[in-house]
C-alpha cells in the first residue's frame, strides 16, 4: 500500500458503502472497506488505524461491539470512531457509544462536506503524530551521537589527532548546528559544517564570531541576560531566531551546556531548524481552531434540534393530551357505570402525569426559564428537581448570573447538567456544592460533591466524553476547565472565563 494514514469505513449496505467511497476517493488515504464487523476485523488485523466510520446498525455484530473489538486489541493506540446512524438516538445509546470509542455520530443521509471535513481533521492529527514520532527518533539519535561525541573527548592525551578527526566526521553527521563557544569572551571556537552551510559563512569568517553576531540589535540585552542565566543552571534549551549571512531569519531550538577543560569555560551545544516544526505547530493550531468552530457549530445545531423538539412536544404532543384529558372528563360525567367511571378516572390520572412528563422534557430540552429569568434561577429550579429525583443534597451559592447572556449562561448550564448527571451515576455523592461568583474579571463556577473522588487517570481517559465535552463548552467561553479530586474526598470542577467576552 501507498505511504498513506489507513481509514476503515464499515457499512453493510453496499449502497451507504459506495457512497463512504466516492466521499474518501479525494482523500490521501488507503481506503479500507467491509460490510460487516468480521470481514472489518479480518482485514484491518495488523494496520494502524487513523479513523474508523462505522455504521451503527449491522446485522450479527453493530457498530458498538465491532468498536470495542478494534480499541480493545489497540491498548496504546485507540482508534477514533465516527458512527453513522439513520435514527435519532437517546442518551443512554450515545453514552454507550463514547464508551466504545465514538469521537462524534453523523447522522444519515451523510453530509460528504461535512464528513469530509471531519475526515481531514482526524487525517492530519494522525499524521501531526506520525510526524512526532519519526522527530522524537532523530532527536534520540541526535542525543546519542553527542553522548559518544562526549566520550571521545575524555579519552587520553595520545589519542588526541584521532579524537579530533573522529569529532568532525561525527559533528558532521549532525542533523543541525553544532557550536563552542569560549566564555566569558562568548567567542565562537568550533562548529561544524553545516553551521556554514546554513548560515552562509566561510570558515574564516566563522572563527572568533561573537554569539551576539547571530542576533538582532533589538535583542542583545535580552540574549545577554538569558546567558547569564544559563550560567548559573549550567545547561538549557530555548528556542530563538538567529540571523543569516544574507538577513534572514531561521527558527532553532538550542541545547548548550557549560563545561570546564583545563580551567577553561566554554558552552557546547546543538541547534535544530524548526521551521518545518513551526508551520506543522501553525497548521495543527489551525486545525484545532476549525475542529472548535465545528464543535460549537454542532453545539448550536444540538441546541436548536432541542428548541425544535421542545416546542413540537409543548405544541402539538402536551395540547393532544390536554385535549385527551378534556374528553376523558366528559366522558365520565355521561357514564353512570362505577367501574368504568373508575377506569376513566385511572387513565385521566395517566394522561395527567403524562403531562407532567412532556412539561419536564420541554423544560429539560430547552429551558426557557434561563431567558425569562436568568442563570440563577434555571439551576435552582434544575437543582431542586434533581434532588428530589436522587436524594442527593444540593446547596448554590449564586452571585453574578444575572451579567452573564442568555447564551452564556446556557453554556454553563448545561456543564453543570453534565457534571451533576456524572455525579449521580458514578459518586456515590450526598452532598453537592455549586457557587457561581465574580472575581476580578473573572467569572469562578464551582461545582463540588462529598462522594468518592475520581482519579488523574479517570481525567486524562480518552474515554471521559463528559469530561471533554465540558472542556470544550468552557473552551467556547474562552476560560479554563479544571477537574480533580478533592484533599477532603470528592471531586472539585472549577471554571474560570472572562467575564467579558464576545456574545457566544
Amino acid at each position: 500500500m501507498d505511504h498513506f494514514p489507513n481509514l476503515l469505513v464499515v457499512d453493510d449496505s453496499e449502497t451507504n458503502l459506495k457512497l463512504l467511497k466516492a466521499i474518501a476517493v479525494k482523500i490521501k488515504v488507503n481506503l479500507i472497506s467491509a460490510t460487516s464487523g468480521a470481514e472489518a476485523l479480518e482485514k484491518t488485523s495488523g494496520f494502524d488505524l487513523a479513523l474508523a466510520i462505522i455504521d451503527v446498525r449491522m446485522p450479527e455484530m453493530d457498530g458498538y461491539e465491532l468498536a470495542e473489538k478494534l480499541n480493545n486489541e489497540r491498548l496504546d493506540d485507540k482508534v477514533p470512531v465516527i458512527f453513522l446512524t439513520a435514527n435519532l438516538i437517546d442518551e443512554k445509546e450515545m453514552f454507550k457509544g463514547y464508551d466504545s470509542g465514538a469521537v462524534d455520530y453523523i447522522s444519515k443521509p451523510v453530509s460528504s462536506q461535512i464528513l469530509r471535513s471531519k475526515i481531514q481533521v482526524f487525517l492530519d492529527l494522525f499524521n501531526y503524530k506520525q510526524t512526532i514520532i519519526r522527530n522524537a527518533a532523530l532527536l534520540k539519535r541526535s542525543a546519542d551521537d553527542l553522548i559518544r561525541l562526549n566520550e571521545v573527548l575524555t579519552q587520553r592525551e595520545e589519542k588526541i589527532l584521532q579524537e579530533q578527526l573522529f569529532t568532525k566526521a561525527l559533528l558532521d553527521s549532525i542533523p543541525g548546528i553544532f557550536f563552542l563557544y569560549s566564555y566569558p569572551e562568548l567567542r565562537m571556537v568550533a562548529w561544524n559544517k553545516q553551521h556554514e552551510t546554513i548560515f552562509g559563512f566561510e570558515a574564516g569568517e566563522m572563527n572568533g564570531r561573537h554569539v551576539l553576531d547571530w542576533h538582532l540589535p533589538e535583542n542583545k540585552e535580552a540574549v545577554l541576560a538569558s546567558l547569564a542565566n544559563f550560567m548559573e543552571s549550567c545547561q538549557a534549551s530555548i528556542e530563538t531566531q538567529l540571523l543569516t549571512k544574507d538577513g534572514r531569519m531561521i527558527p532553532f531550538l538550542l541545547t548548550a551546556v557549560k563545561f570546564e577543560r583545563d580551567g577553561q569555560l566554554f558552552l557546547v551545544g546543538t541547534g535544530a531548524d524548526v521551521t518545518e516544526r513551526k508551520k506543522a505547530e501553525d497548521d495543527l493550531k489551525s486545525s484545532v481552531e476549525q475542529l472548535q468552530q465545528l464543535t460549537q457549530h454542532i453545539e448550536q445545531v444540538r441546541e436548536n434540534e432541542r428548541v425544535a423538539i421542545s416546542r413540537e412536544l409543548h405544541d402539538d404532543l402536551g395540547q393532544a393530551l390536554t385535549a385527551v384529558k378534556i374528553d376523558l372528563g366528559i366522558i365520565r360525567q355521561k357514564v353512570s357505570d362505577s367501574e368504568v367511571v373508575l377506569k376513566i378516572g385511572k387513565i385521566s390520572g395517566l394522561v395527567s402525569d403524562t403531562i407532567k412528563t412532556v412539561q419536564r422534557l420541554t423544560s429539560q430540552l430547552r429551558p426557557e426559564i434561563i431567558d425569562d429569568l436568568g442563570l440563577e434561577a434555571a439551576i435552582e429550579w434544575y437543582t431542586k428537581e434533581f434532588a428530589e429525583r436522587t436524594g442527593i443534597t444540593v446547596v448554590h451559592d449564586l452571585e453574578c448570573g444575572e451579567k452573564l447572556s442568555s447564551g452564556r449562561s446556557l453554556t454553563l448550564f448545561r456543564i453543570m447538567q453534565e457534571s451533576l448527571t456524572n455525579i449521580a451515576r458514578h459518586s456515590g455523592a450526598k452532598k453537592v456544592d455549586i457557587r457561581l461568583y465574580e472575581k476580578g474579571e473573572n467569572v469562578n463556577f464551582r461545582i463540588s460533591d462529598n462522594g468518592i473522588g475520581i482519579t488523574e487517570g479517570q481525567t486524562k481517559s480518552k474515554k471521559s466524553f463528559g469530561i471533554l465535552s465540558m472542556k470544550e463548552r468552557t473552551a467556547s467561553l474562552g476560560g479554563n476547565f479544571d477537574i480533580c479530586g478533592d484533599t477532603m474526598g470528592g471531586t472539585v470542577i472549577k471554571i474560570i472565563f472572562p467575564l467579558k467576552i464576545e456574545k457566544i
